[in-house]
This record gives C-alpha cells, sequence and structure tokens, in this order.
C-alpha cells in the first residue's frame, strides 16, 4: 500500500579493523570499508575482475593492501581520498583496452533519499562520520570520526529514516575486540556530520 514505511538491507560481508593482522587498526576504518565494499562488488555483482577477499591471503591482507596503496593514513581517511582509492583500485584491475573512466562512477553526497536509491539499486554506500572538520564538535553523536558501510534503511513510522550499516568492529578497553556486525542509526541524529559516497561499476563488456 502507498506511503507504507518501507525497508531494504543487502548482504555484504563485514570486514573487521581491529582483527589480527590488520597493521594499522584504529585508523583502517576506511580502508577496512573500502575492502568490503570492493568485496561485494567481486561477489555480489560480479565484477570478477575486481580483487576481492579471495585476492588476498586474508580479510587482516586486504584492508592492509588498500591502506598502503590507496589512501590509509594514521589520522584517517578523507572523503576525497578515498573516492580517489576507489578509482585507483579499480583502475588498476581493469581489463585491458577498457577506459576505466567510463567503468565506474563515484558520487558523493549526503541525501536520505538519494541513499536509499543505492541501496534499492543493490549498491552498498561508504558513509563517514565526521564532527571535526564539519566543525560539529559539540553534538553528540554515534561516531565522532569513523567509516561504515551502508547495507540497507528502514523507514519509520515517523517519516525519519534509520540506516543499517556494518560497523567495522569495536575495540575492547583492553584487549580483543568485537567483529563487525550490523548496527542500525538514526539517520537524522547524524546527518549534520556524515557523507555518503556512492559507487556504480558497469559490467567489463558495457564500457567503451
Amino acid at each position: 500500500m502507498s506511503g507504507q514505511p518501507s525497508s531494504r538491507q543487502l548482504k555484504a560481508e563485514p570486514y573487521t579493523q581491529w582483527e589480527a593482522g590488520v597493521a594499522s587498526p584504529a585508523s583502517a576504518c576506511g580502508p577496512a570499508t573500502m575492502a568490503a565494499l570492493m568485496e561485494y562488488w567481486h561477489t555480489r555483482m560480479g565484477r570478477l575482475f575486481i580483487p576481492g577477499a579471495s585476492h588476498f591471503d586474508s580479510k587482516a591482507a586486504h584492508i592492509n593492501y588498500i591502506y598502503t596503496h590507496h589512501g590509509g593514513t594514521p589520522w584517517g581517511m578523507s572523503v576525497r581520498s578515498f573516492a580517489k582509492g576507489l578509482r585507483a583500485y579499480i583502475s588498476h584491475a581493469a581489463p585491458r583496452g577498457k577506459d576505466s573512466s567510463r567503468l565506474l562512477t563515484v558520487s558523493v553526497f549526503n541525501d536520505i533519499s538519494r541513499y536509499k536509491a543505492e541501496i534499492d539499486a543493490s549498491r552498498p554506500v561508504a558513509l563517514k562520520f565526521d564532527k571535526w572538520f564539519s566543525l560539529r564538535w559539540r553534538g553528540s553523536y554515534v561516531y565522532d570520526y569513523h567509516w561504515v558501510l551502508g547495507i540497507g534503511y528502514e523507514d519509520n513510522a515517523d517519516g525519519t529514516c534509520t540506516l543499517i550499516v556494518h560497523d567495522n568492529g569495536v575495540r575492547h578497553p583492553g584487549r580483543g575486540y568485537i567483529p563487525g556486525r550490523e548496527r542500525r542509526i538514526s539517520y537524522p541524529a547524524n546527518q549534520a556530520i556524515l557523507t555518503m559516497v556512492a559507487l556504480n561499476i558497469a559490467e567489463s563488456s558495457e564500457a567503451p
């Protein structure tokens, strides 16, 4: 029935920035999100030319590769670096003779309708929470500075929307960690510090 709250959730493999073998875990949320996004496009969307987890010895090795070669830094990964890293990762893997600039589209925005349209089209969206550089220092948000993979949404009866994400894991104050898992986050409560990065990759046969 029209006007009823709706929801959609994609099946994506969670990554964990804190797992053994990740070289710089405290600043690896961006690379972990990018690795999970690449794995989804490789496995779920059938873009087999893109290296997924099976191309590396472990998920940690996949994260480390992205950290080293595609924008990881000790102070985190900017949105610009994330978008640039996506393009570089995919262009390096593009079939010979294919124009990678025509093969992929990267979009940066903060719009819940566009986010939902990406999810409805079976495309996960990278989400960056950043209260520091958005100058929202005094606000209370679910994360101060963090990348996660948006895999779904739920419309609420009051007209608001809840984001469904994979959180890249949580480190315990002592040793150990909770592996990457699904989490639900209020969009309106965090909208002011969110940036969304959407990716679309054409079938290699479709690109000039």
